[in-house]
C-alpha cells in the first residue's frame, strides 16, 4: 500500500471544496506540513494553563514557579522570533523548520516525561526555541512553496485556520486530557503532531536559495533575552514580596540598563535583529506597542482565570476548559468581523472598537468578581474573545501597510515579538496580582488591570489614527 494513500486521499477530499482556488494535491500537503506546526504551537499556548493546578499539586510549588513554566517558553519564543526568521532566510527556511520542528517535538517529549520541577521548565524553555523557529519559516516554507498569487492567499489562510482551530481545541482538548489522563499528556499529544510534519515536510516542502548576506545579531539576541527574562523576573518577584525592596529596585533599573544597551548595540549594528528605523517608522512602533498591550490584557487573563476556576470555584479541569469555548468561540467570530470592518473603514477603527469591547468584558470581571452565576461569567468572557479577535487583522496590516515590502517579514516580526512579549508580562504581571495563594480580590485586581491595558491599546490607537491618517483607509 502507498503510505501516502491516506493523505492523498484527504487532500482530495478537501480540494474538491477548493477548486476554484487551483491547489493542487502537493499545496494541500504542503499547507499541512507547515500548517500542523503552527497548529502545536498555538494549542501549546492555550492547552498549558488547564494543567497548572495539576502541575502544582505533583511538584509542591508556589504561584511563582508556575509563573516561571509559561513565562520560560514565551519570553524565549517572544525573543528568538526575529532572529529565527533570519537564520530561515540565511540557511533555507525549510531546514530551519525542520529542525525547529525536531527541537519542539523533543521537547514535548522531554515535557511529558519531567521528573522533576526544573527538568520541566528547562524543556519548557527548549520549546520556546522551537516554536520561535517554527513559527516565521512556517510560513515562509509555505510561501517558497505556492507561488502563484491567488493559490498562495488561500494557503495562507487555510495555514492561519490551523491556528483558530488550535485556540478553539486548546481548552476542550486540555480540558479532557488533565481530567481524565494526567497532565503529561498535553505535551505527550505533540507528538503525533510533530511526526506527521516530519514526514510531510521534507517530500512537500520545496528549499530557497540561501541568502548569504544575512547575519546572526548575536549581541542583539544575547542583550534581548536578557532583558526580557530580568523584567520577567523582576515582575515576578516584586509581586511575591508585595514590596519595592532595595533587590526590586536593583533589578527594575538593572532592566532599564540593558533595554538601553540593547537598543545603543541595535543602533550600531549593520544587521540588527531589530532595524531601529522601521521600529520608529510612523504607525509600526507604535502598532506594535498596541499589540503589546493586547497580550498583556488577554494572555494575564487567560492564565489567571485557568487558575481561578479550578481553585477558588472548585472547576474540574474539563469543566473549566468547557468555560472557556464561549471565549475562543467569539474570538475566531471577532476575527472574521474584523477582516470584514478591515475592507470598509481601514485597520485602526476595528482596534479601536475591539479594545474597546475587550475592555467592557474585562471591566465587568473585575466589577462582578468571579463569584456569581456562570452566565454571568461567560458574557465578559464573550466581550474579551469577540474584541480581541476584531482587533487581529487589524494589528497586522497596519504593521505591514507602514513598511516596505521587502522589509514586510522584519515587520510581521516585530509586531509578533511585541505580542509575545506582552504575553509575558501579562502573565507576570497579572499573576502577582492574583496572589499565592489565589484569592477573589486578587483576581477582581487582575481583571482590574486587564481592563487598563486595554484602554491604554484603544487610547494609544485613536492618537495614531490621528496622526497617520495615510494609513487610516484601506482602497476598497
Amino acid at each position: 500500500m502507498d503510505p501516502d494513500q491516506p493523505i492523498a486521499a484527504a487532500a482530495d477530499a478537501v480540494m474538491k471544496r477548493d477548486e476554484r482556488h487551483g491547489l493542487s494535491r502537493a499545496d494541500f500537503i504542503a499547507i499541512a506540513a507547515t500548517g500542523v506546526a503552527f497548529f502545536m504551537i498555538v494549542l501549546d499556548t492555550s492547552i498549558v494553563n488547564l494543567a497548572l493546578p495539576r502541575i502544582r499539586d505533583t511538584f509542591h510549588v508556589d504561584l511563582p514557579t508556575l509563573q516561571w513554566l509559561v513565562d520560560g517558553y514565551a519570553l524565549v519564543f517572544a525573543s528568538l522570533l526575529l532572529s529565527a526568521g533570519a537564520l530561515g532566510d540565511r540557511y533555507d527556511a525549510k531546514r530551519i523548520f525542520i529542525i525547529g520542528l525536531i527541537i519542539f517535538s523533543v521537547a514535548s517529549a522531554a515535557c511529558g516525561f519531567a521528573p522533576a520541577i526544573w527538568s520541566l521548565q528547562c524543556a519548557r524553555v527548549l520549546q520556546g526555541v522551537g516554536a520561535a523557529l517554527l513559527l516565521p519559516n512556517s510560513l515562509a516554507a509555505l510561501n517558497h512553496t505556492i507561488r502563484d498569487g491567488d493559490r498562495r492567499t488561500a494557503a495562507v489562510s487555510a495555514w492561519a485556520s490551523a491556528g483558530a482551530l488550535g485556540i478553539a481545541l486548546g481548552p476542550i482538548l486540555g480540558g479532557v486530557l488533565v481530567q481524565f489522563l494526567d497532565w503529561r499528556a498535553i505535551f505527550l499529544v505533540n507528538l503525533p503532531v510533530g511526526l506527521i510534519g516530519l514526514w510531510l515536510a521534507p517530500r512537500y516542502i520545496a528549499s530557497e536559495p540561501r541568502q548569504s548576506h544575512r547575519t546572526f545579531d548575536l549581541p542583539g539576541q544575547i542583550l534581548a533575552i536578557a532583558t526580557l527574562a530580568a523584567m520577567t523576573y523582576w515582575l515576578i518577584d516584586a509581586g511575591r514580596t508585595h514590596a519595592l525592596s532595595s533587590f526590586s529596585i536593583a533589578l527594575g533599573i538593572g532592566c532599564l540598563l540593558l533595554g538601553a544597551a540593547f537598543f545603543s548595540v541595535e543602533s550600531r549594528q549593520p544587521s540588527p535583529m531589530l532595524p531601529i528605523d522601521l521600529l520608529f517608522r510612523p504607525g509600526l512602533g507604535q502598532v506594535a506597542l498596541v499589540g503589546l498591550l493586547h497580550n498583556v490584557g488577554v494572555y494575564g487573563l487567560i492564565f489567571v482565570l485557568s487558575l481561578s476556576f479550578q481553585q477558588l470555584r472548585g472547576m474540574t479541569p474539563l469543566a473549566a476548559g468547557l468555560l472557556f469555548v464561549p471565549m475562543t468561540l467569539t474570538l475566531a467570530i471577532g476575527t472574521r468581523v474584523g477582516a470584514r470592518l478591515l475592507h470598509r473603514v481601514g485597520p485602526f477603527k476595528p482596534l479601536i472598537w475591539g479594545h474597546g469591547i475587550a475592555a467592557l468584558g474585562a471591566a465587568s470581571l473585575a466589577i462582578i468578581g468571579l463569584g456569581h452565576n456562570l452566565v454571568a461569567i461567560v458574557l465578559p468572557l464573550c466581550a474579551i474573545g469577540g474584541g480581541a479577535g476584531i482587533t487581529t487583522p487589524s494589528m497586522s496590516l497596519a504593521v505591514l501597510d507602514a513598511a516596505e515590502r521587502e522589509r514586510s517579514g522584519l515587520a510581521s516580526g516585530i509586531l509578533n515579538s511585541a505580542r509575545q512579549t506582552g504575553g509575558v508580562i501579562g502573565v507576570a504581571l497579572l499573576g502577582a496580582l492574583l496572589g499565592d495563594p489565589a484569592s477573589t480580590a486578587g483576581a477582581r485586581w487582575a481583571a482590574a488591570a486587564a481592563t487598563v491595558a486595554f484602554i491604554f491599546a484603544c487610547s494609544l490607537t485613536v492618537s495614531i489614527a490621528r496622526h497617520h491618517k495615510t494609513f487610516a483607509h484601506l482602497p476598497r
